[in-house]
Order: structure tokens, then C-alpha cells, then sequence
């Protein structure tokens, strides 16, 4: 087991004991939590459930998992774990979805695995203060089970971690048509239903590739963004990158290119997310165009379903039309021809980017 993701957070173990992590206890996590909520922000809670540590494991090497109370709450044995992770000796039915491997998968079709998660998020709402919450790895169990517990919980904000990369071609670059891609977070998110969203990953490892001197990637065949933002947007959160791509290296937006991924995603439709990286540790000048840009979105009315035109898409150029209310243009080609109408003023420009208000 790696020890690594564990000081991580990322191997739960007593769920309900918020003493023991190495960033803080849980008077801590509680100030901080009311903290945001007074100033306008509502705190979300990583909900990682796929899979669970052991708290030790008996003579016969069989996991024994203690949930943080004086009582029996999640203090599981190998019938929560999935039959077909032998390596755990799992008793439970087969999994649903696809395996972690570092520790046991835990048996979703449980009632008593149901009923005992759905109390602990439950405890996080009404103890700690959380909101709402981001679930990790819903590729590792069917999406009616992420259904159930938002159905249990009532979260007023809900978002699925589904993150596969998209295929590649022989040019180790993404295809040009990542339909399939995004049509699996589209189907994720109709078969949860519950409001629910989820990461749109398709937009952003097609960006990544897009600001390297193949903006034509920004337009698929029938005139929409290529991602999930072109066919489901008010269930999108857009992003540039995150703690998996970005911080482990898995999917990095380019370093040079970073600006442009929030011209994008900050003008377009979707409900774009900002990584802490980028806003509070990346050289100056890019929280500051961050923040011009959010006020830009908020000034224009900008929404997860705000209309796009997209003007043009060719390797140095792209320009779309958000809402009849801004215009944005990425690229290092100026030479924008009839593009641009006479009412545009532009409130927004650097590298290779600039956005107008049409006025």
C-alpha cells in the first residue's frame, strides 16, 4: 500500500475521526468551513468511496476496518469488500465498476454500505458544515449508486470525477473527433440524473492540444465547442487543469499556455473551475488575469448555457461570440478581417489572447 496516498487523504480509513490528518483536527476543518460560508463560499467535501483503507488486518490476513466511534458504525469486514479483489479476500458481490488495486474496492450493492455512507455525508453536512460534494473515481462503481447517495444527502452541489484520457493517434496527439469521449460523461451524468455534474475532461485535454498551434480543434463538425460543453454545458465544470493532472503530471496543460485555458474556459459556457495552483502559486500577473476575466463572465451575465457563435478555428486563430455579449479571440494571428463588429471594446488582452464587450 502506498503510504504516499494515504498522508494524501486518499486512503480513507476512520471516516468519522477528522483528528488524525496531517493538515489539521477537526475544531480546524469546522472554523474553516464557517469561515468560507461567511464570506459568501460554500465548502465541498472529496468524497472518496471506491475503495477504503483497512485499520489492520487479522491472523488470516482478512481486512478489519474501524470507522472512527465507540459503536459499529463503518466498521466493515471483508463482506463490504468486492468478491473479485482476492488480493483483500473479498466476500461482497463483484464490483460494478473497474478496480483501484492499492487497497480494498468496496461492495456498493450493500445495503448496510449504502445506509452507512449515506449517514457519514449526512454527518459532514450537518457537523463540519459541507455543502456538497465532488466524487472521486465514479468510474470504480455504476453511476445508480452516485444517484443513491446524492438521493440520501440532498447536496446543493454535486460533481463526479470521470477521468479517462481520449485517444490518441499515431501523432501521440489527441483525434480530431472525441465524440465517444464526451459522450460517456454526457451518459454518466443521465444515468445519475439528481442534477449532478461532472468535469467536462474532454474540453480540457482538447485545449491543451488546441493552444499548441491547433486552435481548428476548437470547433467540431457541427459548429460546437468539441467538448461536453457543446452538448451538455449545464452539466459541465470546465477546467485547465486539476491536482491529478496538473500536480501529479498526469494530463498537464501546457506551462507557456496556461493563460489561455482561462481565456477559454472563463468565456464559454460550462461552469468553469479555477485550480488553487494556478490562482495562488503561478508567477504574478496571472491571478490578477484570472480575476479580470471572472469579471468579465459575471459583468456579461455569462452562464453555463450562455449561446457561443464560434467565428473561426484555424491553427492560429479562434474567435467565438458568447451570448451576443463578448467576443474572444485566441491565437497569435491579428489578422482578424471582418470578424470584429465596430461595437466591440476590448476590456481584456495579453499573449496571444484578447476578449471584447460588445457594447
Amino acid at each position: 500500500m502506498n503510504t504516499q496516498f494515504e498522508f494524501a487523504g486518499y486512503l480513507p480509513k476512520r471516516l468519522y475521526d477528522l483528528d488524525t490528518s496531517k493538515y489539521g483536527n477537526k475544531e480546524e476543518l469546522k472554523s474553516l468551513v464557517a469561515a468560507f460560508k461567511q464570506n459568501g463560499v460554500k465548502a465541498v467535501s472529496d468524497i472518496v468511496i471506491n475503495h477504503r483503507m483497512p485499520e489492520r488486518f487479522d491472523s488470516n490476513g482478512n481486512s478489519i476496518f474501524e470507522g472512527g466511534t465507540p459503536d459499529s458504525r463503518l466498521d466493515w469486514g471483508v463482506a463490504e469488500i468486492c468478491r473479485d479483489d482476492p488480493e483483500f479476500h473479498g466476500k461482497g458481490n463483484p464490483d460494478t465498476g473497474i478496480g483501484w488495486g492499492q487497497v480494498p474496492d468496496i461492495d456498493h450493492t450493500s445495503t448496510r454500505v449504502q445506509q452507512e455512507l449515506s449517514d457519514w455525508m449526512n454527518w459532514l453536512k450537518t457537523e463540519v458544515g459541507f455543502s456538497g460534494w465532488r466524487f472521486d473515481m465514479v468510474l470504480g462503481y455504476a453511476p445508480k449508486f452516485t444517484k443513491l447517495y446524492i438521493d440520501n444527502t440532498k447536496p446543493e452541489f454535486s460533481v463526479g470525477e470521470l477521468f479517462e484520457k481520449v485517444t490518441l493517434g499515431n501523432d501521440n496527439k489527441p483525434l480530431a473527433n472525441q465524440d465517444a469521449h464526451r459522450g460517456k460523461l454526457v451518459n454518466w451524468v443521465n444515468e445519475v440524473g439528481s442534477g449532478v455534474l461532472t468535469f467536462d475532461f474532454t474540453t480540457k485535454m482538447i485545449l491543451g492540444a488546441a493552444v499548441e498551434g491547433e486552435l481548428w480543434r476548437l470547433k467540431d463538425g457541427n459548429g460546437k465547442p468539441p467538448g461536453m460543453i457543446g452538448t451538455k454545458p449545464e452539466s459541465a465544470v470546465t477546467l485547465v487543469d486539476n491536482h491529478d493532472t496538473g500536480s501529479q503530471k498526469t494530463y498537464p496543460f501546457p506551462e507557456d499556455k496556461i493563460m489561455l485555458g482561462y481565456v477559454y474556459i472563463l468565456t464559454h459556457p460550462g461552469h468553469p473551475s479555477i485550480f488553487y495552483h494556478d490562482y495562488f502559486e503561478r508567477q504574478s500577473g496571472i491571478k490578477d488575469n484570472i480575476k479580470s476575466l471572472s469579471d468579465i463572465r459575471k459583468r456579461n451575465g455569462i452562464t453555463a448555457t450562455s449561446s457561443i457563435n464560434i467565428l473561426a478555428a484555424q491553427a492560429d486563430l479562434y474567435m467565438a461570440n458568447i451570448a451576443n455579449k463578448i467576443i474572444v479571440k485566441i491565437g497569435p494571428n491579428g489578422n482578424l478581417g471582418n470578424l470584429l463588429p465596430s461595437n466591440a471594446q476590448v476590456v481584456a488582452n495579453g499573449q496571444d489572447y484578447a476578449v471584447w464587450e460588445l457594447k
